[in-house]
């Protein structure tokens, strides 16, 4: 909510700021139905919009606004379009929602409705047409503009047909921004941008931190330096792929991070929150996917010291564990039935580290569940194991390969199978 105002008995509101409203589309919501009309407040602030409650959208005059009477005239026709559809959909949806009718598409009423439907949107789409043409400037063609798909050219990929599909793919993924006018910070206050948004960096980007940082710095350097729509593209770019449930999204956060907080082009960002996304950045960046997980030096039972570096098999799992943890309790039986089955078959060793002070505790369970795996402890922290793995909860497992390189982190016992033989296939 930017603002409210009171109405007075005659039905007349006054929206008044010492400083101009930020740009873009706006809905006035009226008591006591929440019913809405838009308008668009551009650098003009000064008019006076007029309607009739119960016809908010054809009733509407405008005095000293003409971006508002261009968009009034559009939304005034799109009204009247939206009436003509009204009954051919109907019609479609009833035969459509009939099971027992498997014929229906070949019945002249649902013929009708559905060339009745396509002549209205062709009308609708002619109309834009022109009207982009007609105001070339104003800010609801820029809308229009922005959202319409790119045009893939019917030729394209005719020469390939084995890579037809994707050839039209990509033409779409790399001209999606081209009628979208990112210098104009006025499209972000619409309805528009920030699915286009998340569609792109979503859908249409392959979804591996490689890719989605390409994606990201080549969208940045579409983008006017300290503009509203650069700050929120790196804010909800940094935001979604670092609360992201899919593993080793926490690259694309330390690579927002890195290029755009931490080098000084957050501008809006305070010191406080600066520290925070950098500090962030700092722990991940050592314990990303592809990376050599830090080595640790950890005593087991007997006080004999062993070296996660110096662990000989294909695959090690460093687990991050505590005895007395619930979780745990039901994890660590899993992960050694898998041990006892796998580890000559995958050459898989365990790593387990005890992440409490609990000394005899942790010695019980080994001896109760017979851990024959690598059992190691740091109670003094002198190895800073928790922050250098990141550990906020119990169990933790990193999955690493021969060379120690991270495969997988954060995952569950039952994935563990399906990782190796997959990490297998794939190097093969």
């Amino acid at each position: 909510i930017k603002d409210s105002t009171e109405i007075d008995g005659a039905g007349n509101f006054v929206f008044q700021s010492a400083e101009k409203y930020d740009q873009g589309i706006y809905l006035v919501v009226l008591p006591p139905d929440n019913k809405y009309f838009e308008v668009i407040m551009d650098e003009h602030q000064n008019w006076t919009i007029s309607s009739d409650y119960n016809d908010l959208v054809n009733a509407k005059k405008i005095k000293g606004s003409p971006e508002n009477e261009v968009f009034s005239e559009y939304l005034k026709y799109l009204e009247v379009k939206k009436k003509d559809v009204e009954g051919p959909t109907k019609i479609r949806k009833q035969y459509e929602a009939d099971t027992t009718d498997t014929n229906y598409k070949d019945k002249p009423a649902y013929k009708q409705a559905i060339e009745d439907i396509k002549k209205v949107n062709d009308q609708v789409v002619a109309y834009k047409t022109e009207f982009v043409k007609k105001y070339p400037d104003a800010l609801i063609t820029k809308i229009i503009r922005a959202s319409k798909d790119p045009e893939v050219p019917e030729e394209l990929g005719k020469d390939d047909p084995d890579n037809k599909d994707r050839i039209r793919w990509l033409y779409y993924r790399d001209h999606y921004w081209d009628d979208i006018d990112l210098g104009d910070d006025r499209l972000l206050r619409t309805p528009v941008l920030h699915g286009k948004l998340v569609q792109y960096m979503t859908k249409l980007v392959v979804q591996v931190p490689d890719s989605i940082n390409m994606a990201a710095d080549k969208l940045m350097a579409r983008t006017t330096d300290l503009s509203d729509i650069q700050k929120y593209f790196i804010i909800w770019i940094t935001n979604h792929f670092e609360t992201s449930k899919q593993m080793g999204m926490d690259a694309v956060f330390v690579h927002m991070a890195q290029n755009y907080y931490m080098s000084g082009k957050a501008y809006w960002a305070d010191s406080t929150l600066l520290a925070k996304i950098s500090e962030r950045a700092r722990k991940l960046d050592p314990i990303l996917i592809g990376k050599v997980a830090p080595n640790l030096f950890m005593k087991d039972t007997t006080g004999t010291m062993h070296s996660l570096h110096g662990v000989k098999a294909n695959f090690t799992i460093a687990y991050f564990w505590d005895p007395d943890c619930g979780h745990c309790k039901k994890e660590t039986p899993k992960l050694k039935e898998f041990y006892s089955k796998f580890k000559d078959e995958l050459d898989v060793e365990v790593f387990g580290v005890n992440t409490t002070t609990e000394e005899e505790l942790w010695k019980e369970f080994i001896i109760e569940h017979d851990l024959n795996w690598i059992n190691v402890q740091d109670p003094k922290q002198l190895t800073a194991f928790k922050y250098r793995y990141d550990l906020y909860s119990t169990p933790v497992i990193y999955l690493l390969d021969r060379d120690k390189k991270i495969i997988a982190k954060r995952i569950g016992v039952e994935d563990l199978e399906g990782f190796i033989k997959a990490w297998n296939e794939r190097v093969q």
